[in-house]
């Protein structure tokens, strides 16, 4: 073995890592007098790869978070993972409730009214709770898991490539500075140390070159990454409505077994029939007083604004008023004046 040429390796090796150093404490702290600037558009691709890796680190994070909202359950399904052991197939929270919900009803008894309907509920949850199982599995095995592994090999290798460019250009720009300070002080331009120094130059260039054109095609690769992760988007937009569609049928089809019907909404006046939300606006005032005399209707005095509550056409003496927002009862027509209508 060649003791000496391993020594003198090592030495050179010790060398170009003590260089190295030197130049970056130079830059960190000002004092360096040149340094290799990347053009702009290669400046570009690199901002846009920090953002590519900081997004994708959220996105995946984010959206593995809406498919299991608890952090113990990631944990330990991730662990399972690294242990390369197989995830238990546990019950989700709608599976839970639909197991408690036909547990009940059969203890009320299927034959029993509540029973029958809590079985029902409890069937139609469970069809749920795997609907959202095999949603989850498909975003996880469509969106999720091209990003991960996006992030833990392509975008490990090209964090690694701009690591190494680093280190190229500060071997690059401290041979720079190293034949800087020899020319100082030594005035004649062949001298050996002269020479050295620029064949130290030209291989560090050499070095840099070839690595910069190296990541400078993994950055150019970031674009195509994004049309896969469109892909992938548009896979995980897919499954979201297939799951939302498939649970509102087993929805409906639940509706239907209970026998339940769709509630008109009470909450806008668009909902309602025309003349009924036109009726339930329109007040009158009343032009004389009247005293009850019967339990249908109610007394009212003059000068007093009713809202009007039911106008039959079919009745043409008496109509139905409200007052006070909780008396109802009839009063003669004769005795009130119709007003315009009121939006308030």
């Amino acid at each position: 073995m060649n003791f000496n040429f391993d020594l003198k390796k090592a030495s050179q090796s010790a060398g170009t890592l003590l260089s190295r150093a030197k130049q970056f404490t130079e830059e960190k702290l000002g004092q360096a007098i040149d340094k290799t600037e990347f053009d702009s558009n290669f400046e570009q691709l690199l901002a846009r790869a920090d953002k590519t890796k900081i997004w994708t680190e959220r996105l995946s994070q984010h959206v593995e978070g809406v498919l299991q909202p608890n952090p113990n359950e990631r944990l330990e399904d991730f662990i399972l993972t690294k242990l390369d052991q197989k995830v238990v197939n546990k019950p989700n929270n709608l599976e839970i409730l639909g197991q408690v919900m036909c547990d009940a009803g059969n203890d009320f008894g299927p034959s029993t009214q509540y029973g029958s309907a809590l079985i029902k509920c409890g069937n139609t949850h469970l069809k749920l709770g795997l609907a959202e199982k095999e949603f989850v599995q498909s975003s996880a095995t469509s969106f999720i898991q091209p990003l991960k592994s996006y992030l833990d090999g392509e975008m490990k290798s090209l964090i690694k490539e701009r690591r190494t460019l680093e280190t190229k250009r500060l071997d690059l720009d401290a041979a720079r500075s190293k034949k800087k300070k020899t020319k100082a002080n030594t005035p004649t331009p062949a001298s050996p140390a002269v020479l050295d120094n620029d064949a130290e130059i030209r291989n560090s260039q050499t070095e840099f070159d070839r690595q910069y054109e190296i990541t400078r095609l993994m950055l150019d690769g970031v674009t195509n990454s994004h049309n896969h992760h469109l892909r992938c988007l548009n896979d995980l937009v897919e499954s979201e409505l297939q799951y939302h569609k498939q649970s509102v049928q087993v929805l409906e089809d639940l509706r239907k077994q209970l026998g339940l019907t769709t509630k008109p909404s009470t909450n806008s006046l668009t909902s309602l029939p025309k003349k009924q939300s036109i009726q339930q606006q329109r007040v009158a005032t009343v032009k004389f007083d009247y005293d009850a005399t019967d339990s249908n209707e109610i007394s009212v005095l003059a000068k007093e604004t009713v809202n009007i509550v039911n106008d039959d056409s079919n009745d043409s003496e008496w109509i139905t008023v409200e007052k006070d927002g909780k008396q109802r009862g009839k009063v003669p027509k004769a005795y009130l004046k119709m007003d315009s209508l009121s939006l308030s």
